[in-house]
């Protein structure tokens, strides 16, 4: 019967876990979404990006963000509804019943391990697949460069190319004063200052001709030996349009293939996607402790304290991260000493538990 009473309370508990979990974890992909796509509609509105892209590097990014967001998410919606349950005093009679902060912090614990497996996917295939898909949607978008659709007083970076109009003209699809820089492949870079500047039709290999009108061309060597300017009438530049690999990012490369590097943004990286799961778990055992209030008291007490420790410990983790990044610390302890302190922290709240739990255990054994 007790074995029974145990079940049907860890049930409950975990539906008013749950409650808070989905709602708390709906509402973070609402506030991230919206907070990335007012950059990215601007760029759209500004014809950097086209607005199909726009979404699909919303959704790629939410899906980045989800392997933090999760676990903030299950650690407040942990931290608010124990926290209820103590303001109405629903832990003094769940104690009376036998049901003890032990066997909370058990159903917690199987709870963000649930949590800590959905966690590890997105952190370790779904990350850099993620970045992937947003690095090769980013470079075609980059590619298809169009200067009809571009803003006044506004950079717009290509590929390997910087373009800037004091003024836009669109009835006439014309610029007016352009800056324009591109970096060429034999270490030297190409800077033009036009009067103008139109767009003509792409070639069959998608190659697009810029028309310069009354400016200054400059060849700059890196080394300073063979540099070049010229004044002109009309300069016709031809941009290559076929959009590049993006090339080896830490972010974007698998789990394997961070697992043998020893460079240190891979390290870091590698890191990174493996402490998510654990944090997910940390952050679940330190919100049972944090959750006690007395009853009657405020249900959401201890809430703006559960917020104050999550951001130092995430503040510290990402401070961690780019100290392995720059080779400041090594891969030991590299990121771990964050989620050792966080563990220190959770072993001063459970030390009294487990004390009392040894010393009842020593007293059923001297009784016997």
């Amino acid at each position: 019967m007790s074995l029974f009473r145990f079940l049907l309370l860890d049930r409950y508990l975990a539906r008013e876990v749950l409650r808070p979990f989905a709602a708390t974890c709906s509402l973070f992909v609402l506030l991230f979404g919206g907070y990335s796509s007012a950059k990215l509609l601007a760029d759209a509105v500004a014809g950097l990006l086209p607005t199909g892209v726009v979404w699909q590097l919303i959704g790629l990014k939410i899906v980045i963000a989800l392997e933090v967001l999760l676990p903030i998410a299950l650690y407040l919606a942990m931290v608010i509804g124990l926290g209820r349950l103590y303001s109405d005093s629903e832990m003094v009679a769940m104690a009376a019943c036998g049901y003890g902060e032990g066997r909370i912090a058990w159903t917690v614990l199987r709870l963000a391990l649930l949590v800590a497996v959905v966690v590890a996917g997105f952190s370790l295939q779904l990350r850099p697949w993620a970045y992937r898909q947003s690095y090769e949607l980013e470079n075609r978008a980059k590619a298809g460069f169009d200067v009809h659709k571009l803003e006044a007083r506004r950079f717009h970076v290509g590929q390997d190319y910087v373009v800037f109009a004091e003024e836009v003209d669109r009835p006439g699809k014309r610029l007016h004063q352009v800056f324009f820089n591109q970096e060429l492949s034999n270490r030297k870079t190409q800077i033009i200052y036009a009067r103008s500047l139109t767009q003509g039709e792409p070639d069959s290999d998608g190659n697009t001709p810029l028309i310069f009108e009354e400016g200054y061309a400059y060849e700059l060597d890196f080394e300073g030996r063979a540099d070049i300017s010229l004044r002109f009438k009309q300069l016709i530049l031809v941009l290559n349009n076929v959009a590049q690999p993006p090339g080896y990012r830490s972010k974007s490369a698998s789990t394997w293939e961070l697992w043998d590097s020893e460079d240190f943004k891979d390290v870091a990286e590698l890191q990174w996607r493996l402490s998510r799961p654990s944090s997910t778990l940390l952050l679940a055992l330190l919100a049972v402790p944090l959750s006690r209030t007395a009853p009657r008291a405020g249900r959401y007490g201890r809430t703006i304290l559960a917020v104050l420790v999550f951001a130092v410990y995430y503040n510290l983790a990402g401070l961690a991260k780019t100290w392995v990044k720059e080779g400041a610390v090594g891969a030991m302890p590299g990121l771990w000493w964050v989620d050792t302190l966080l563990l220190g922290l959770i072993g001063v709240f459970y030390f009294p538990l487990v004390s009392a739990w040894f010393r009842l255990h020593g007293k059923i054994k001297a009784i016997g």
